[in-house]
C-alpha cells in the first residue's frame, strides 16, 4: 500500500491460506515456461520439491489439506522424479502443474501421461487450470480427478456459450431470429428464460446481462457434465461415455483464443 517491497515464500503463501481457511492448502511452486531450457526446468524442479518440504511443514487451518504439485515440462524424467519426491512426502493430494500454459494440447496430455502413474490412486489428483469440455474428459481418462478454470465465465465475457456439441460466439447475425435456447435440453435459468436472438441483441447493445446468462449457462453446462461423468463412472459405462461425448464434440479456436488474449492482458 505504501510501496514498500513484500515477499512472498512459502511460508507466507502456507500462512496466507491459513489465514483464509481454504479446504485445500496449494504448496508454493515454480512454474517455468513449457518451452523454458532444460537447465531452468531442473532448477524450477528443484526448488518445487525443497518449498514443498517447507510448506508440509506449516501449521494449518482446522481440516484443511495440502496438495503437492509436480512440475517438471516435458522432461519425463523430471516429472517422475517431482512425482516420486512429493508422494514421499505423503501431502493430502496431488496436482499435475506447468500444463496449459501455452504448450500445445498434444504436449499437455504427454505431459499428464508422464506424471499420472507416479501418483497414487486413493488420493486426489487435480490438473491446474484446465479447459474445455473435451480436455477435461480426456483428462478424466487419463486418471485425473479435479480441475479448476475461469474459462466458462472467461469466454461468456466474449459472448461465447459453451455446449455439449462444442462453444460458438452468439453475436454473429446467423442468430439474428434464432429463437431456440442456448442448448436445447438444458435446464438452466439463461435456457429456460432466454432465446439465443435475444441474448445476441443484449450482446450488441453492451448489455451486462447477457454477459450473465451465459455465465450461468456456461457453468451450469461444466457442473452438469461432471455429475454426468459421475454417474457413468459409477455405473461403469465411462468409456462409452467418453467416446461418444468426444465423437460429438467439436472444439473451437475462437474459445481458446480469447482465453489466451485475456491471459496476455
Amino acid at each position: 500500500m505504501d510501496g514498500a517491497p513484500l515477499f512472498l515464500g512459502p511460508r507466507e503463501a502456507m500462512e496466507i491460506q491459513r489465514v483464509l481457511g481454504s479446504d485445500i492448502a496449494m504448496v508454493f511452486d515454480e512454474c517455468p515456461p513449457h518451452d523454458a531450457p532444460a537447465r531452468e526446468q531442473r532448477l524450477a524442479v528443484e526448488r518445487t520439491i525443497r518449498w514443498a518440504r517447507e510448506c508440509r511443514e506449516q501449521p494449518r487451518a482446522d481440516g484443511q489439506q495440502v496438495f503437492g504439485i509436480v512440475q517438471g515440462g516435458s522432461n519425463a524424467a523430471l516429472r517422475e522424479e517431482c512425482a516420486r519426491a512429493l508422494v514421499a512426502m505423503d501431502f493430502d493430494g496431488y496436482a499435475i502443474g506447468g500444463v496449459s500454459v501455452g504448450e500445445p494440447e498434444p504436449e499437455m496430455f504427454k505431459a499428464i501421461e508422464m506424471t499420472e502413474p507416479f501418483l497414487p490412486t486413493n488420493k486426489a489428483r487435480y490438473a491446474m487450470g484446465l479447459g474445455t469440455p473435451a480436455q477435461l474428459l480426456e483428462l478424466i481418462a487419463r486418471g485425473v480427478d479435479m480441475f479448476d478454470c475461469v474459462l466458462p465465465t472467461r469466454v461468456a465475457r466474449n459472448g461465447t456459450a459453451v455446449t455439449r456439441r462444442g462453444a460458438f460466439g452468439l453475436k454473429g447475425s446467423a442468430y439474428k431470429a434464432d429463437f431456440r435456447p442456448i442448448e436445447e435440453g438444458c435446464d438452466c435459468f439463461a435456457c429456460k428464460h432466454f432465446t439465443r436472438a435475444y441474448l445476441r441483441h443484449l450482446l450488441n447493445v453492451n448489455e451486462i446481462l447477457a454477459l450473465r446468462m451465459l455465465s450461468v449457462h456456461n457453468v451450469h453446462l461444466f457442473l452438469k457434465l461432471m455429475a454426468d461423468v459421475r454417474a457413468a463412472i459409477a455405473a461403469g459405462t465411462f468409456a462409452d461415455f467418453y467416446r461418444e461425448f468426444i465423437a460429438h464434440y467439436t472444439p473451437s479456436r475462437k474459445v481458446l483464443d480469447a482465453r489466451q488474449r485475456e491471459e496476455e492482458r
